[in-house]
């Protein structure tokens, strides 16, 4: 049905991938972003690519509604390894953290951290680097968030291998906020971005593309008809053309191909009736084969749709170039626009009932969580899409990737019926807000955590409401939002305290305090170091105890009576040394260096800071590290 075409234009762009990959060749490898609106031909620019070079061309492609982490890179290593079965066996001590990702590399390790992740990923493309090879990404406007982190982290080494990344994806109704934008930012500030910007096809060029569709030189007319309609988007480009000519709207005149009874003849409005109208010379087989792959989604596994539709249908739409098969044996929509115009054309009824076979044959053969969410949402079975979700999470978590989880949590809370088992949704409320924390979208955590506590306020010990509190209070700290922290601390202490677990009030009214010596009231600092004081008398806790004693000198000094807080910091500093506690010494020593300096005693504060500093060093506290240096500075 759909005759494949040349590459039309393009000369500029195809000579700096070009260049590009001659680069790589010779060991100077980069990262390339093709931008460019749906339909504008990224991905036929990359297949030339790979085509006109004699480079292994590895592909990772991510569908519409994404998938698991890495997805793209996942599927660009797994076709490495199909080349190279052995490949990545001498990753070293590296090769048990790839395999949290490429589960056929063995057993992977029991835990790992994110650098490290990263690092066994770059550890794989080095490998794949001994020889030159194209990696092309396609379709990241849809890709999980930890894929494009990775982008970020590999652009500079690449710089130092024999490859060429192609990252591709659509430009056109970029969210603000989408990870695209930060990945092209974090890019260009560290010198690495490259990109191309495809724009539409000329009339000139449109009339080329329209000839080789028609195998026929098009009118001037038609052409400027059709370039008007289209905007030079190449994938409608060839639709509408291939559109008019199985409808029989073009004739012979004599300047070439033109439209018949002009002005008359109803165009296709759109690339979904353009595609539709193409899609009239499938059989009824071919068209269930079609409306099923489009469910099934822009990849898809061929055993899937052939049992949801036929495998003669299906072999039809193969034939017709509707879909292509992949060297993994996965189909595929050769353009992403016409899965879009049939999914969208399927009446709703027997969409929802292609999307649950789907997720009912995907959850049989173990799938995914991220697979699964798409189909059950689809179906509208809202349950087991949010069960889908948290699984989906919770798989993000697993290789932390926390943007990934943070999403896919907050997609499932969306989906929670209110006042449905409520123990459940503060387990999700508690594991998205710190996904939310750890990859930096402070608001949604600390909006998470509110409403944790709101809940825990009601129901549940009060030690589960303190801890809330003060998970909350951590991250109105890191906001820098101190008097939302302070609240958070006070309800922390109180509940603390009604639990009977004063070490940890304590703990909440030193951090108090230390927020009102900051703020200059003293007066203020020195009742909740004191208070403080008596928790740990309560507890037993004589290191609180001296740490309160240290916040209490400093903040007695800085109100005026200097001699009365160096004496209280000072024994309280005496009683630490002799019960060899030696963090809470470093503590000291730095809280004796403000009173030190306050009273101009500028060589003693230094001395005392040496000494708190050579004491954080032997005990690993990095915070009251981080206290000397600054107050060294």
């Amino acid at each position: 049905m759909a005759t494949p075409v040349e590459l039309v234009g393009r000369q500029a762009e195809r000579a700096r991938l070009g260049e590009a990959l001659e680069s790589a060749r010779l060991g100077t490898g980069s990262l390339m972003l093709v931008a460019g609106e749906a339909g504008v031909g990224k991905t036929r620019l990359a297949e030339q690519l790979a085509r006109s070079s004699n480079v292994p061309a590895l592909w990772g492609r991510t569908s519409h509604g994404g998938g698991a982490p890495y997805g793209p890179i996942v599927a660009a290593l797994r076709a490495y390894l199909r080349a190279n079965p052995g490949g990545l066996d001498d990753c070293g001590a590296l090769r048990p953290h790839l395999a949290l990702i490429l589960p056929e590399l063995g057993a992977a390790a029991p835990g790992t951290d994110r650098a490290t992740l990263f690092e066994s990923a770059l550890c794989a493309f080095e490998h794949v680097a001994r020889e030159p090879h194209l990696v092309v990404l396609d379709d990241l406007q849809w890709s999980d968030d930890a894929t494009l982190d990775f982008l970020v982290a590999l652009a500079e080494p690449l710089t130092r291998l024999s490859l060429l990344v192609v990252a591709a994806y659509r430009s056109d109704g970029l969210p603000r906020d989408h990870m695209l934008r930060r990945l092209r930012h974090d890019l260009r500030r560290g010198g690495q971005l490259s990109e191309l910007t495809l724009e539409p096809l000329d009339l000139g060029e449109t009339a080329e593309l329209v000839e080789q569709v028609l195998e026929e030189v098009p009118a001037r007319s038609l052409t400027r008809t059709i370039h008007d309609r289209t905007q030079g988007v190449p994938f409608f480009v060839e639709e509408l053309a291939r559109a008019l000519r199985m409808t029989n709207a073009l004739i012979a005149g004599p300047r070439g191909l033109e439209l018949s009874k002009a002005g008359e003849v109803p165009l296709p409005a759109s690339v979904r009736d353009a595609v539709l109208i193409g899609m009239s010379e499938l059989s009824d087989d071919g068209r269930d084969a079609a409306d099923a792959a489009a469910v099934a989604g822009e990849a898809f596994g061929l055993d899937l749709v052939a049992g949801a539709s036929s495998a003669a249908g299906l072999a039809e739409v193969l034939e017709a170039g509707v879909v292509v098969e992949s060297a993994s044996g996965e189909g595929a929509f050769r353009h992403a626009l016409t899965r879009e115009a049939l999914y969208a054309d399927l009446p709703w009824l027997e969409r929802r009932a292609l999307h649950r076979r789907f997720a009912n044959a995907l959850a049989a053969a173990g799938a995914r969580g991220m697979e699964l969410a798409p189909h059950w949402l689809g179906a509208r079975e809202l349950a087991r899409a949010r069960e889908a979700l948290l699984l989906a999470a919770a798989e993000s978590r697993a290789v932390h990737a926390y943007r990934d989880a943070a999403r896919a949590g907050r997609q499932a809370l969306e989906l929670w019926p209110e006042g449905e088992d409520n123990g459940a949704r503060l387990e999700a409320l508690e594991l998205y807000a710190g996904s939310a924390e750890l990859s930096g979208e402070l608001g949604e955590a600390a909006r998470a955590w509110r409403e944790i506590c709101g809940l825990r306020a009601h129901e549940g010990p009060r030690d589960d409401f303190a801890e809330a509190e003060r998970r909350l209070a951590a991250v109105c700290d890191l906001r820098g939002d101190r008097q939302s922290a302070l609240a958070a601390r006070r309800a922390a202490s109180t509940a603390y305290a009604e639990a009977e677990r004063p070490a940890e009030a304590a703990v909440e009214l030193l951090a108090m305090a230390n927020y009102m010596r900051a703020e200059a009231d003293y007066s203020a600092a020195i009742e909740l170091a004191r208070a403080a004081a008596a928790d740990a008398e309560r507890a037993d806790r004589l290191d609180l105890r001296l740490r309160a004693l240290g916040l209490t000198g400093v903040a007695t000094a800085k109100r005026g009576d200097h001699e009365g807080g160096l004496e209280i910091v000072r024994g309280g500093l005496a009683l630490a040394l002799e019960h060899d506690l030696t963090p809470v010494a470093a503590d000291l020593y730095q809280r004796l260096s403000l009173v030190l300096y306050d009273g101009a005693d500028y060589r003693g504060a230094k001395e005392t800071l040496e000494t708190a500093l050579s004491l954080c060093r032997m005990t690993d506290d990095a915070p009251t590290e981080v206290a000397c240096v600054t107050c060294m500075v």
